[in-house]
């Protein structure tokens, strides 16, 4: 726990429930780790046929009964307790660098024999065993390479064994009359060796029966940076290959491999892969995989597709420009802020007086008399901050069992702009002794502002005070309000870890005991916001765990689903990750190469092609011929197709979206997402996008979702951001204020002078976080409605949309026209007269952007509806097909 809770009075332990625990903890501990005397009793005590790790004095002895198990045991025992005395407390880089290397001493010791484990699991084909000795370090013998060597060493201690046997046979024959214990110690010497015997054997005839493994069933290779290859691998087929201990790896600029430019060993056999680093970006590579068994190297196999060139979309035309370290100019823009040529209002300020020596004397005479904090117990039509910290189902309660909540006095009801203030602040608990100290003087401030500010810092305070910690936990994304009035505002932070006791009277309780003990505030025929607090409890809980889990890496495709008031604008997320939009994933690999962002980038409609179908047609083959080229294709299509049935979106509907190119969100080094944006027709106030979805999701303000995002993907980034931002705008309103009061010349040049420094780092700091808000450049390809930056989801698909359900005319209209007549709709649509009376539909028609179909059946739309049309077009040849058409509808148009 980063924070703990104020440390209690020092008491002497109990020997309570935890004592028992412990003790049985460390004799188990002193049992499985004990001397010889205890490993000789296990070995005295009756065998049974799965032993356990104490069972055996060495891994040699687990190995050679083949006890998959026990060496596992083993192993993780070396691994726990190598460290010595200190255990787990005095781990670190060199302990642990020390404990693998003992590891891989102990797991590829030379047997008497000759032997090392991992001879023991290929000739015996022992696939757990072989993976179980890998992952620790195991490596192949370093004397017995070629099968001649192997054949003669099998034979040797077969011959060996079988000597070992006769030998003590005889020797038990001739100590007849000696005592029971050497007659037992003549039993196990021998059991020991028939044991070997039959292990010698059955390694001998799997030698003997084993081929030269063939080539692997197949590899494959991804791109997966500027400078990398990703290699995956499957073994061969067939059963005499016998048991695959390595896979050789090379790579070439050349595809008859003269050249090799290197070369790498996989001792991974269970999904075996490799990572091909150090690439030049441009250049193709062709790969090509061997596997080994104990009779040597077999056929290479090369690689599907036959070479790869490492690349990147950032290197397509069109795209943004290379991000920059945000976090890294955020923490540069501070220490200028600290500078004193560049300080602000607040930190000229005297500095704050030490709290031990301010505290001591007034909390020692204030506690004979009160708490330190009062607790609000009833909500009376006020603004409340609550914070629930939780561990597993226990949540953390005052004395009389209640979430810890305190009044923000005087505060106004309407506190949308406040709320987001707050938001921002939790990001930054640290800096609120430093805003209060700025806010100081702000109670006598004509400022409601900076009142209402003064007023929620001086709760923050008093939670941080009353619960021992500077972090209260992240806001959560919208206030709770009731009708009688209240507004509460919640912040949630989860104990990953067992907490210290909280100081009385704070006290963990279940969630469970919670919710029973839960009563409505009598006499009120309303639930109040503490109650709805109390029922939504679990939900609230959910969210915030939810909010801090990152996706599987990987791929994928997301949604741009918005809803817009007067207030605010909100966003669609899943209920299961609200840190992403809705998505879902194409593939594993998270990166996108240059051919297949040029593949996204060449769906654009123009007019020289002529529509749809021509440009699908003229798509360039030899990149299409490319088995990774069609791979992504096919499941970007599928994952598509699958998002939008998810959010129930007909795929008509959905191919008047747009891909958005001008660039690849990527979240981390393994986790990118393509997005797919609305028309604009769908940013209203009339569209609430959770009508019909399948998916479980809630909308959240999009300011608020940033802020969740952010946090789970880029923390440094946004808590670095968020104390930057506090401060500039504490500073800003103050430097304002100040400069509104001066009244001599001097200090009318000071306060302007203090106000354009402060400006000019807030301007600063307002660049780097629009650089960082990539959604805001989506919405602003959305409201273009040009889809600059963005290509037609329809010509991705490729092909026409399928057919509406009947009885949706406008739905079957849109699906009658393919994606260029749709944009001609749009067009005709934005352009058109809403002046009543007369309707009057006006439309230009020009040539060979919209073809004469386009027109007319948008014309049969717009007459069928009872308007007037006047069209000018520019295709005679199609004037006596329009003119036909126009006397069918027996409606006043001109033409």
């Amino acid at each position: 726990m980063s924070v703990s809770m104020r440390n209690p009075p020092q008491r002497r332990r109990s020997l309570g429930p935890v004592s028992p625990k412990r003790i049985y903890r460390n004799l188990s501990f002193r049992l499985r780790g004990g001397g010889e005397s205890s490993v000789a009793a296990d070995l005295d005590a009756p065998k049974r046929p799965s032993k356990s790790a104490d069972a055996y004095k060495t891994l040699w002895e687990a190995v050679e009964n083949e006890d998959t198990l026990a060496v596992q045991s083993l192993l993780s025992r070396d691994c726990s307790s190598g460290g010595g005395g200190g255990g787990v407390w005095e781990k670190g880089e060199k302990k642990e660098r020390d404990w693998e290397r003992d590891r891989e001493k102990g797991v590829n010791r030379v047997s008497e024999q000759g032997l090392v484990p991992l001879d023991v699991a290929a000739l015996t084909h022992n696939s757990p065993l072989l993976h179980v000795l890998t992952k620790a370090g195991a490596r192949h013998n370093p004397v017995l390479c070629r099968p001649a060597e192997w054949a003669l060493k099998l034979d040797a201690l077969v011959a060996l064994a079988d000597k070992r046997t006769e030998e003590r046979k005889t020797e038990l024959a001739k100590k007849a009359g000696a005592g029971p214990q050497a007659q037992a110690d003549l039993q196990r010497h021998i059991q020991l060796w028939r044991l070997r015997q039959q292990l010698y054997y059955r390694m001998r005839e799997n030698f003997q029966n084993t081929e030269l493994p063939g080539s692997p069933s197949h590899v494959s290779i991804l791109v997966t940076s500027t400078s990398s290859l990703f290699v995956t691998i499957k073994e061969p087929e067939g059963d005499t290959v016998g048991l695959i201990t390595r896979y050789r790896v090379e790579w070439s600029t050349s595809a008859s491999f003269k050249r090799i430019l290197g070369t790498a060993q996989v001792t991974e056999t269970k999904n075996p892969s490799y990572v091909i680093k150090a690439l030049t970006a441009g250049v193709h590579y062709f790969v090509r995989v061997s596997a080994y068994n104990v009779k040597g190297w077999g056929p290479p196999q090369c690689s599907t597709p036959a070479s790869a060139a490492p690349s990147s979309w950032r290197e397509c035309a069109g795209v943004k420009s290379q991000l920059r370290n945000h976090e890294a100019l955020v923490r540069k823009l501070l220490e200028d802020a600290k500078e004193s040529h560049l300080r602000g209002y607040c930190i000229e300020s005297s500095k704050p007086q030490s709290p031990s020596k301010r505290l001591s004397v007034s909390r020692g005479i204030k506690q004979l008399f009160q708490s330190a904090t009062k607790f609000v117990r009833f909500l009376q039509r006020g603004v409340y901050l609550a914070t629930v910290f939780y561990h597993k189902d226990n949540i953390l309660v005052t004395a009389e069992d209640q979430i810890p909540l305190v009044e923000i006095q005087c505060c106004s009801t309407s506190i949308t702009q406040d709320f987001l203030w707050l938001a921002k602040l939790s990001c930054a608990w640290q800096q609120v002794p430093w805003l209060q100290q700025g806010l100081s003087s702000a109670h006598s401030s004509p400022s409601s502002l900076l009142q209402n500010r003064h007023n929620i810092l001086r709760a923050v305070s008093q939670l941080q005070s009353s619960l021992g910690t500077v972090d209260l936990g992240q806001i959560y994304y919208e206030p709770l309000k009731d009708r009688q009035g209240n507004v509460l505002l919640v912040t949630l932070k989860e104990f990953p870890n067992t907490p210290s006791p909280p100081d009385p009277p704070l006290h963990w309780m279940p969630l469970a005991r919670l919710e029973k003990n839960r009563s409505r505030t009598p006499l009120l025929p309303e639930p109040t916001a503490m109650d709805m607090l109390a029922e939504q409890l679990k939900e609230k809980l959910s969210f915030h765990r939810h909010s801090l889990q990152w996706a599987q890496p990987g791929l994928y495709v997301g949604i741009l689903k918005l809803c817009s008031s007067v207030e605010q604008i909100r966003v669609l997320v899943p209920q299961r990750l609200p840190s992403l939009l809705c998505h879902t994933r194409v593939r594993h690999n998270a990166h996108v190469t240059r051919e297949e962002w040029t593949w996204l980038q060449s769906h654009v409609y123009t007019a020289a092609n002529g529509g749809v179908q021509s440009l699908l047609d003229a798509e360039d083959e030899s990149t299409m011929e490319s088995s990774s080229m069609e791979e992504f294709v096919r499941s970007l299509r599928a994952a598509v197709t699958h998002l939008l049935t998810k959010l129930n979106i007909p795929l008509y509907r959905a191919y008047q979206y747009g891909v958005y190119t001008r660039e690849m969100l990527q979240f981390g080094d393994n986790l990118s997402m393509l997005l797919l944006l609305p028309p604009s027709e769908d940013f209203s106030s009339s569209y609430w996008p959770l009508v019909g979805t399948k998916e479980p999701g809630l909308t959240m303000p999009l300011q608020i979702f940033e802020l969740v995002h952010f946090w789970t993907y880029e923390r440094d980034f946004l808590s670095q951001y968020c104390q930057a931002w506090v401060r500039l705008e504490l500073d800003t309103h103050l430097a304002q204020q100040a400069l509104r009061e001066a009244l001599e010349t001097k200090e009318v040049q000071e306060a302007r002078e203090r106000l354009n420094h402060i400006s000019g780092l807030s301007q600063r700091l307002d660049v780097v976080w629009r650089d960082a808000r990539w959604i805001m450049d989506c919405l602003q390809c959305v409201r273009s409605k040009q889809w600059v930056g963005a290509v037609p989801l329809g010509l991705v698909m490729g092909g026409d949309p399928p057919p509406c359900p009947d009885g949706e005319e406008e739905e079957s209209l849109t699906a009658r026209l393919s994606w260029p007549h749709r944009l001609a709709q749009r067009a005709i649509t934005e352009n058109s007269g809403s002046a009543t009376p007369p309707n009057i539909v006006t439309a230009e028609v020009s040539a060979p952007a919209i073809p004469a179909e386009a027109a007319l059946v948008l014309m049969e739309g717009v007459v069928k509806g009872g308007y007037p049309v006047d069209i000018t077009t520019q295709l005679p040849a199609d004037l006596e097909k329009i003119n036909a058409c126009m006397s069918d509808f027996k409606s006043p148009c001109t033409l």
